[in-house]
Formats: structure tokens, sequence, C-alpha cells
């Protein structure tokens, strides 16, 4: 036999063991016990997979290079890990391995894969390397997220010294359903909550989604306030039960605040018109008020007559005085009655067209007529007061007449 096809037979043998060798060693590798914790996976946490590995192979591999890789989204947080094994033996091996890496709290809820890739060799296979994938599936469930702000639709902050509504938005931030949401407020310094509900409770609020629920309140000072939030919820299985306590924040503006007194005419007769009654008007807020415009009104028997006051402006801390004419019904029963101030205003801080109104409470007091049967008497009386004077001084001219005599 030519020496050159025999050694062409011998490459050809040699080529075919080797291809044999791996073609049987491919896929001898796989994994048994597999165990992922937590189960479900949550996004924004990390993970842990746990596993044996099995040989198929009728002898030992060895120089085993073990390598874990994934795809986006999960590997934008995993390191690629990689570990040497110097021997696999048939079977079961009792070494566990445990590979630990991280879930981006954007993963949204799903299946997902880790792969793990080994290379090896086997028992004459030196000059050949072997390769084995083996995927890990498990399931990611994203973590809903609640947060709570507070805004101001109209006006765009709350003014210091009144009762103002502000809108609380409960929003789903994350990526799953929030369940059974639980919300309960809590006044801070510096602002009182007057809703007569502050706790509220929604179902199901889905991913993105904001309920919206108006509370009334109310701030002293300026500046910045808060209401704290405790907030409940669960995972969309109900399996899981997250809170949080959260602060959402006030803006609070200065603004004028008025506060009346009264000078003169508080106590008016019946059937009295035209009487002025004077108020002291004083702005005890935060914020010099201009262009303020008062307007008086009033309940039956009190009718106002000139109602309506211009003040150019007062400064914080200042007061000034404005009259208004009334008239009292002839027929209305003594007592007090009540008057209302309404104040219109602009403020420095306020934008161009920007209007501010107020009101406040005052009282008036009617007294009793004074009658023509009265008048009668007093002039009666004053007559009699005449006469006995009169006669008083004659007889005191008479006698002194005869004394003379």
């Amino acid at each position: 036999m030519n020496t050159k096809i025999i050694w062409m037979l011998a490459a050809m043998a040699m080529l075919s063991g080797a291809v044999g060798a791996t073609s049987v060693l491919d896929n001898a590798l796989t994994l048994a016990n597999v165990s992922v914790s937590p189960n479900p996976v949550v996004a924004g946490g990390t993970a842990t997979i746990s596993f044996q590995l099995y040989n198929s192979y009728g002898s030992f591999v060895q120089t085993v290079n073990l390598q874990a890789s994934t795809s986006y989204p999960i590997a934008n947080a995993s390191l690629v890990k990689t570990t040497d094994i110097a021997q696999v033996n048939p079977g079961i091996n009792p070494t566990y391995y445990n590979y630990t890496f991280s879930i981006p709290a954007t993963t949204p809820s799903g299946t997902y894969k880790i792969f793990f890739n080994a290379s090896y060799y086997g028992l004459g296979a030196t000059e050949v390397v072997a390769s084995s994938s083996m995927p890990v599936a498990f399931y990611v469930q994203n973590k809903p997220n609640i947060k709570i702000v507070l805004s101001n639709p109209s006006p765009s902050a709350l003014y210091s010294g009144y009762n103002q509504t502000a809108d609380l938005e409960i929003e789903n931030t994350g990526y799953g359903t929030a369940r059974n949401v639980s919300v309960n407020l809590v006044a801070e310094s510096g602002v009182s909550l007057l809703s007569s509900v502050t706790s509220f409770f929604i179902s199901n609020l889905t991913q993105g989604q904001t309920v919206t629920e108006p509370i009334l309140v109310s701030a002293q000072n300026t500046g910045t306030a808060s209401i704290s939030a405790d907030v409940y919820y669960y995972s969309p299985t109900l399996s899981q039960r997250f809170s949080s306590v959260q602060s959402a924040s006030l803006s609070i503006a200065p603004a004028a605040q008025f506060t009346i007194g009264s000078v003169s005419g508080s106590s008016i007769g019946s059937g009295a018109t035209d009487v002025p009654v004077t108020f002291t008007i004083t702005n005890a807020g935060t914020s010099q008020a201009e262009q303020i415009q008062l307007s008086l009104q009033s309940n039956y028997p009190i009718t106002p007559v000139a109602s309506t006051a211009y003040i150019a402006d007062l400064p914080v801390g200042s007061s000034t005085n404005v009259t208004f004419l009334v008239s009292v019904d002839s027929q209305g029963v003594p007592g007090n009655y009540p008057v209302t101030l309404y104040e219109q205003w602009k403020q420095p801080n306020g934008a161009q067209n920007q209007q501010f109104a107020g009101s406040d409470n005052y009282f008036v007091t009617v007294g009793g007529q004074t009658s023509l049967t009265t008048l009668v008497v007093v002039g009666v009386v004053v007559v009699v007061i005449v006469i006995v004077a009169y006669r008083m001084r004659s007889r005191f001219a008479k006698k002194q007449s005869k004394k003379k005599q």
C-alpha cells in the first residue's frame, strides 16, 4: 500500500475519533436540583440560583469553566461570573454552586432565563474542548411603588391664614399593579388638616395610574409645610405587603388677612336712617394688601345705604377706619345682628390680574325705638316743672312786697 495513502487513512481516523469524542462530550453536563430564591424574584432586589452538576459522560470531565450569562434587562445589573472546576465525576456531584445577581427595578414582570455555559475536556479528548449550555428560567414580579404628592391646583400656592383645597395625588410609579392601597394622613407642624376624611383606600392601582383626592388644609406661617402619609399596599398576587412613610410638601405664600373692630355706631335705635357705622380694619396677615374694596352686607332689620368703601393700601400690622351708612327698620326687635364685611384686594406676590378675597363677621346692636308717648311724657314733665317754678317765683315776689309795706 502506498505510504501516502496510509498516512491519509491514519489522519482521517484520528479526526473521526476527535469528532466522535466531542459529540459525546457535548452537553454531557447538566444542572440538577435547581432552586431559585426568592420565588418569585422581585424586581429591584437580588436572586440566588443554586444547583449541582450532573455528568452524563461515562468518565470524569476536567478543567471545567462554568460561566453565567444573560440578556437585557437583567444583564445591566449582573456581573458575568466564572467558576473554574478541576474535575466533575460521572453522575450527580455533591457540590452546590450559588450564583447571586441583581434584578433592575425597571424589569417588567415576566419570565427570564440565565444560561450557564460550561467548557471542559473529557478523558482521552485532551485536544478537543466540549461544551454544555444549561438554561435556568425564573419569573420576575415587578414591585409596585406608591408615591404621594400634594398639589395646589388653584391658586398655585396655599396662602397663609386661609382654608384651601389641595389635591392629594396617589400614584403608582412602579411596574406592577398595587392592591389594597391604604393612605393615612397626619398633619405636621405648620399646617392643619381640616378634612373630615383623612384616610383613603384604593382596591387596585395599576402601573402609571393616579388617583386624586381633594383635602382641606390651612396654614398660618409662610414657606413650606408638609403632611405625613403612612402608605400600605400589596403585590398583584397579594403575596407581599409593602409600606412606606412619605412626606408631601406644600408651598405657603404670604397673604393679607383682615380683622374687624367697631369704632362707633355699634348700637343703633330702631327706625334710625342713614346712621354712620365705622369699623376698624386691621391687616393681621403676612403680606401688604393693595386696592382693597370693601362691601358691607347685612340681614333684616339692618339695611346698608352706603355699603362700599375703598382703601388704597394697608401694610402688614396697620389699621384704618372705614364708614358705612345703614338704616334700621322701625319694627326691628332690639338685639345683636350679624353683618358681614367682604374684602377684595391685590398683593405684591400675586399675579397681575389675581384677585384675593375674604370675609369677616361682626355684630351691630339694635336698641329700642324712642316713641311719641315718651316724648309727650317728657314734654308734660317739662311744663309742670315750668309751672311750679313760676308759682314759686310769684309767691316769693308777694312776700317781698309785704315786707316793704
